[in-house]
C-alpha cells in the first residue's frame, strides 16, 4: 500500500465573509480498477501545512511504564 502526502490550498473567494461550511470530496480517475483508503484528514488556517502533532494526552511519558 502506498501513502501519498497531500497539501492543497484553498483560496477563499471573498475573506472578509469567512467560511460557513466546507464540502469535501474524492475522486479516483484512470483507473481500471482498484479502491482509495483515506486515513486522515486535516484542516487548519493559514498559509503554511505542518504535521500532525499528537495530544499531550496521546503520548506516552517515561513515567507511565
Amino acid at each position: 500500500m502506498m501513502f501519498q502526502l497531500v497539501n492543497q490550498v484553498i483560496e477563499v473567494k471573498n475573506p472578509d465573509r469567512g467560511v460557513s461550511a466546507i464540502e469535501i470530496g474524492f475522486v479516483m480517475e484512470n483507473c481500471q480498477s482498484g479502491q482509495i483508503n483515506v486515513t486522515d484528514i486535516m484542516l487548519q488556517s493559514g498559509s503554511i501545512a505542518t504535521l500532525w502533532k499528537g495530544h499531550p494526552s496521546e503520548t506516552r511519558w517515561s513515567l507511565d511504564g
